[in-house]
């Protein structure tokens, strides 16, 4: 039996630092939805330096969200 991975969707999300409250790090979130699912790792991760340049806040983490479906042959 063989699977396909069928990419569905794929969603970028940044994090940038909120400062620290009560102890606690606070996140601010971006997320950037309708991305091409062939993107590259690297091509997404340069679009995401060039996006948190035009922020107030510095960036913590870059996310790479995938939706996908395994589909049975």
């Amino acid at each position: 039996m063989a699977i396909d991975v069928l990419k569905e969707k794929l969603t970028l999300r940044l994090e940038f630092d909120d400062g620290v409250v009560n102890g606690k790090q606070k996140v601010h979130p971006k997320t950037f939805a309708q991305i091409k699912t062939t993107a590259d790792d690297l091509n997404l991760h340069a679009a995401a330096k060039a996006i948190a340049s035009l922020q107030n806040r510095p960036l913590l983490k870059v996310q790479r969200i995938e939706t996908t479906s395994l589909i049975e042959e």
